[in-house]
């Protein structure tokens, strides 16, 4: 059999691509590092999880705000009226 360069991995090959004749170090590299896609996506999901919890309680925050803001203004308002009709 002819051997032949594979064009993925570079590496030494059978005409086949049954027989292995010559590692090259591109696939060593493949080898070592084909376990770090899936601790990246695992490190993603934990991201993903918390920024989602900080989309939220920023948003429950928003919505809390908005309604101090509306209770304040309301107790603002009749506040003043009762000062304003008592010095009037």
């Amino acid at each position: 059999m002819a051997r032949l360069i594979c064009p993925a991995c570079k590496s030494e090959i059978s005409g086949d691509g049954a027989t292995l004749h010559a590692m090259s170090k591109y696939l060593e590299e493949l080898i070592e590092t084909a376990g770090d896609v899936s601790k990246l996506e695992e490190a993603l999901g934990k991201m993903e999880e918390k920024l989602q919890a900080a989309r939220q309680e920023s948003e429950r925050l928003k919505v809390e705000s908005s309604k101090s803001k509306t209770e304040g203004k309301a107790n603002v308002e009749e506040s003043g009226k009762t000062k304003r009709d008592g010095w009037w």
